[in-house]
């Protein structure tokens, strides 16, 4: 979003200096922190509009340049505001936080508070290529049910998927999903009748990347932006295969977090390559390893 020039910009934020509690418990630049956040609520600032410079938080709240620059770049690690070089420090817009429940992103938004909205942008039959072979364990040119997708919270742009669904798993209601798609979530299209596919579990791997042009253009976001992107195979009950999709996110709309916990020194010993317990509900995920959604619960931030 381009930055607001004029509406709710605090260029020099309430009358007179504030002074933060030096010695408290409490670091100033925490203080600090929840001072511009109690600022940016109580003047109903949105996504765009300006903070006020550097040099006028220091002769506003008293404190050091360091302190100044450590509260924003805390803030701006929760994407909580926006740093850019040069033009100074704007109201960002709060991320998305993809737990690791097996939800489908309509499930994800609505828990959070958002109005998901989904656009269909293309809908083919096509062979499977081999990687999609391989994620489905079908045999390559299998036909499959090939979708492309825009997804938006609160009318925002979030991510473009692209799914694949073997059509066997359809049957006749091939078309009926196709319809669906227009305007519903596509887990719910699968779970419920005529389809009636039991979804059980997935496996999801997550890598960072760049945009390309198509993606760049759909998600609003500049060519080679940084966008999270993951690649999803879902099985139903029986363990078997029903969608490989890789999905890209905008990366400064979405973010991935996981709880983990330790594992326990009797899982150690009996599992001496393992990072974690099977009974341990945290992210069990090693170096180069993948966190099982069935062992990981997220905790929205």
């Amino acid at each position: 979003m381009k930055a607001n020039e004029d509406r709710g910009e605090i260029r020099e934020p309430r009358a007179g200096p504030v002074a933060l509690t030096r010695g408290a418990p409490l670091p100033l630049y925490f203080q600090l922190r929840e001072e511009l956040l109690n600022e940016i609520r109580e003047r109903g600032l949105r996504p765009g509009d300006r903070l006020p410079t550097e040099a006028a938080l220091e002769r506003r709240y008293g404190v050091s340049a360091t302190t100044i620059r450590r509260a924003l770049n805390d803030l701006a690690a929760e994407g909580l505001v926006r740093r850019i070089q040069g033009k100074g420090t704007f109201v960002g817009t709060p991320k998305i936080h993809q737990e690791t429940l097996l939800r489908s992103f309509t499930e994800l938004l609505l828990s959070q508070g958002y109005t998901p909205e989904h656009r269909l942008l293309e809908s083919s039959i096509e062979p499977a290529p081999m990687d999609v072979a391989e994620d489905l364990d079908i045999q390559v040119g299998a036909s499959c049910r090939r979708l492309r997708r825009l997804h938006l919270a609160d009318n925002n742009p979030i991510g473009v998927s692209d799914t694949w669904i073997p059509r066997d798993i359809l049957g006749p209601h091939d078309a009926l999903l196709e319809r669906g798609l227009e305007t519903g979530s596509l887990y719910s299209l699968l779970e419920n009748p005529p389809v009636g596919i039991n979804l059980h579990r997935a496996i999801e791997t997550i890598s960072p990347s760049l945009a390309s042009e198509a993606d760049a253009q759909l998600l609003g976001c500049a060519l080679g932006d940084a966008v999270l992107a993951i690649k999803r195979i879902t099985f139903d009950v029986n363990d078997r295969a029903i969608e490989s999709a890789r999905i890209a996110f905008a990366g400064e709309r979405y973010e991935y977090r996981v709880e983990m916990y330790r594992p326990s020194p009797v899982s150690v010993g009996h599992h001496p390559r393992a990072w974690g317990s099977p009974r341990t509900r945290g992210a069990e995920a090693g170096p180069s390893e993948t966190a099982s959604p069935e062992d990981t619960r997220a905790s929205p931030r």
